[in-house]
């Protein structure tokens, strides 16, 4: 595990250049797609507002970001803390170019739960991934596209005959991000 790590640190930093390092602190606000217009399975198929906060820091490409997710629709709020690398590219769109960040990245998060279906306040803890595609509109403004897999750790502990092992849930977020 130990040279697997060290492999992927020193193959991360011999493929990185200077003149592509990313350094900025962003806020952001995202919504999550597919429930804010069909909803999902837990809303009844009604669309509901599934949103994302966070506050992040980019620094040699590696950014460390804290964020709050509140689906009231399901009485659900997650706090998490994600750290990721970020890989530059570059796209053209009508022969402008646009730059665009790939940027995988782990998140260990607090999943909070409440309301008379859990009976009380309760709290788990969960490790997910995401996937995110970056887009820079200007020297301040970016969209993201953000896939987050999130081990869901409360279903589990809720509803162990409907899932006797932990599902990982998908969504998929639109996110406006204003660099400071």
């Amino acid at each position: 595990m130990v040279k697997t790590i060290l492999f992927l640190f020193v193959t991360v930093f011999s493929f990185s250049q200077n003149k592509d390092q990313e350094h900025y602190i962003y806020f952001s606000g995202a919504i999550d797609i597919r429930n804010a217009t069909v909803g999902s399975t837990p809303t009844n198929n009604k669309p509901a507002a599934d949103l994302l906060y966070q506050f992040g820091m980019v620094g040699q490409n590696f950014e460390v970001n804290i964020g709050y997710e509140n689906f009231k629709a399901i009485h659900f709020d997650k706090y998490s803390i994600g750290i990721g690398y970020h890989f530059p590219l570059y796209g053209y769109v009508f022969g402008k170019q646009i730059k665009t960040v790939f940027i995988p990245s782990i998140e260990p998060s607090l999943i909070g739960r409440w309301g008379a279906e859990w009976q009380c306040t309760s709290s788990h803890l969960s490790i997910g991934g995401n996937l995110s595609l970056r887009w820079f509109l200007s020297d301040k403004v970016a969209i993201e596209w953000l896939t987050n897999f999130l081990p869901r750790t409360d279903l589990c502990a809720r509803y162990p005959e409907i899932h006797p092992s932990i599902p990982v849930i998908s969504s998929n977020y639109l996110k406006i991000i204003y660099k400071i």
